[in-house]
């Protein structure tokens, strides 16, 4: 026997069929294939084996030779099946790993109704989500952490492809008590003089003079959560867009701002040079139906 040697996943099916049956004629009947072609795989497996497979008579049996060789080649067939199984399930998406990130605000307001329908479409597949700002959005896609996101554009990266689903305006963020809560809208510079938290959102309004103001703040915080718990304590005020404030705070008002009026844009974030995976297809999909789809928004 010469080193090297290999055979296809049809010669060893072949044998195992011959094995099973104690005939070459129903072996080629359940391959679908021609007498003489599954005797003439059989008898190429034993030329470069150097060792008969088979005992020839009726019915066929395998020699001790063959007899050893019948429990690997069933061990074989049975683990290409089961890739064979894998790959196809994971091109129809039926198993698989997803990673998603979004902001806070897309996160609280459309990504629970978002993943209870990807999951009970495709229970297979494992779903990792995750929260964070905008550039940490981005920064996750650059990494690999994950392949699709939801978040305005931070840092115009060509390695970056953005797909908008919908803007959102900005407004003052403050606690109902607050003398401006109940007000129908404010202009920018009425505000200008509040004591503001600065957060990473105020990233976003850089090129807008009327907000130039909020971009040397005293006072920043980083995380959504602290920034919410520090507005709900009537700690002081900030600018978010209206879905900053998670709809079940009653304690806090959202007032626009005009004068000018000012909109983020929130889209699908995913690396500008990789296919998707089947998993991240459906995904995103998903988004730019349910998300773009007429009728009232969360």
């Amino acid at each position: 026997m010469r080193g090297g040697v290999t055979f296809s996943i049809n010669q060893y099916r072949y044998f195992i069929w011959v094995a099973e049956s104690g005939s070459f004629r129903a072996a080629a009947v359940r391959a679908c294939r021609s007498q003489p072609a599954v005797s003439l795989a059989i008898k190429d497996m034993e030329e470069r084996l150097g060792q008969p497979l088979f005992e020839r008579g009726t019915p066929v049996v395998p020699t001790p030779f063959g007899q050893s060789c019948l429990e690997v080649a069933r061990r074989l067939v049975e683990h290409a099946d089961s890739v064979a199984t894998t790959l196809a399930s994971l091109a129809r998406s039926k198993g698989g790993f997803l990673g998603i990130a979004s902001v806070s605000t897309f996160a609280t307001h459309w990504m629970p109704q978002l993943v209870q329908m990807y999951r009970q479409s495709y229970p297979e597949i494992m779903l990792n989500v995750y929260d964070d700002n905008s550039e940490g959005v981005e920064r996750m896609i650059l990494r690999g952490q994950v392949e699709l996101g939801v978040c305005s554009v931070v840092s115009n990266d060509p390695r970056l492809h953005f797909t908008p689903l919908f803007e959102d305006e900005f407004g003052l963020v403050c606690h109902r008590s607050h003398p401006l809560a109940h007000r129908p809208w404010l202009s920018w510079h009425e505000i200008a003089d509040l004591p503001h938290i600065g957060t990473v959102a105020h990233r976003q309004l850089e090129s807008h003079k009327a907000a130039a103001f909020l971009l040397d703040r005293p006072f920043y915080v980083s995380h959504m959560m602290s920034l919410l718990a520090m507005l709900s304590r009537n700690m002081g005020v900030t600018v978010l867009a209206r879905l900053g404030v998670p709809p079940d705070r009653d304690d806090l008002a959202f007032v626009p701002l005009r004068r000018p009026s000012i909109r983020r844009c929130l889209g699908v974030m995913k690396a500008a040079d990789s296919s998707l995976s089947p998993a991240a297809r459906l995904m995103e999909e998903l988004l730019l139906k349910e998300v773009l789809a007429p009728g009232p928004q969360p």
